[in-house]
């Protein structure tokens, strides 16, 4: 049997009076109990436009049963884990975390806005995309890992965040602009914050931590989390990250209809003004009024 600390350290209280707080051992217990929780309300209460509960995570490690249970059954989620090395230990570690999250549903990346023009490779090159591309129905897988992997004893930076955030998907039939568009969104509800790993193991050691509490994030959906999955990382499996941000083109590059009349008059094709100021169009002047001088412009090639 594996030592443990006594239940006797075991600490709840609450900050100022609203924010519960907890000291002690197992406190994964209280986070799984909270995702089910969270889960069966969203989904006994269903509301209008909804797409169902979803989650986002980070920790530096992940293999506790019932927490994998709670990744693997959720209907969308995705937690990032500390890249591990290559050694035959570390590969049966992943092996069993993957096998846990096989048939796992994973997250949209049209749900995350720094994610909405991800496309998968073409030919080894990222795609051209422009207004005429359709959106790809991307998603992260359940558990993925970032960061760098350690070669021998030199230390390198790892992911060392112990957070998960719990929401909920929406969808609408209008864009941020009125226009018609099938866009989805997430919304955070719950934050959970621990020193606690997501490990069998941190059940048995002194942890502290707040009790999932109500998120509220600046901008719908917290830079954390949302920059954590849209980094370059791989998925558990080696050299599987097929999933790359594609070369962007601009939509001023193309011509917009609608705004056409909007646009105001340019120096000729291949000129560009640099005298402070822009190009004046000809003007017919009364007779016997001098012409004022014109600026001097620097033509370079745009």
């Amino acid at each position: 049997m594996s030592p443990s600390f006594s239940n006797q350290f075991n600490v709840q209280a609450m900050l100022d009076g609203t924010r519960p707080v907890q000291f002690g051992t197992n406190l994964l217990a209280g986070l799984v109990e909270g995702i089910d929780s969270f889960r069966k309300d969203l989904e006994q209460q269903p509301r209008s436009r909804s797409l169902g509960p979803a989650m986002l995570g980070a920790f530096m490690w992940v293999d506790d049963a019932e927490l994998l249970r709670c990744i693997a059954e959720f209907p969308s989620a995705c937690v990032v884990v500390s890249k591990q090395q290559r050694g035959k230990h570390q590969q049966e570690r992943l092996h069993k975390v993957a096998e846990a999250v096989r048939d796992a549903a994973g997250f949209p990346t049209r749900a995350l806005p720094d994610l909405e023009e991800l496309r998968h490779r073409q030919d080894g090159a990222a795609p051209v995309v422009g207004p005429w591309s359709l959106p790809e129905q991307i998603r992260l897988s359940a558990v993925r890992t970032l960061g760098y992997r350690k070669a021998g004893k030199q230390l390198v930076p790892i992911l060392h965040t112990k957070m998960l955030l719990l929401g909920e998907l929406w969808w609408h039939d209008e864009d941020p602009l009125g226009g018609v568009a099938d866009a989805i969104g997430f919304t955070p509800h719950r934050l959970w914050l621990r020193s606690a790993n997501g490990t069998e193991s941190s059940r048995r050691s002194l942890e502290f931590g707040n009790s999932p509490t109500t998120a509220r994030l600046r901008g719908g959906t917290s830079t954390g989390p949302r920059w954590t999955v849209a980094q370059r990382h791989d998925r558990l499996a080696p050299r599987s990250a097929d999933v790359r941000p594609p070369r962007l083109r601009t939509r001023r590059s193309f011509t917009d209809p609608r705004r056409a009349c909007l646009r105001p008059s340019h120096p000729p094709h291949g000129i560009r003004a640099r005298a402070g100021g822009h190009v004046r169009r000809h003007q017919r002047l009364p007779e016997g009024r001098p012409r004022p001088a014109r600026p001097r412009l620097r033509a370079t090639p745009r």
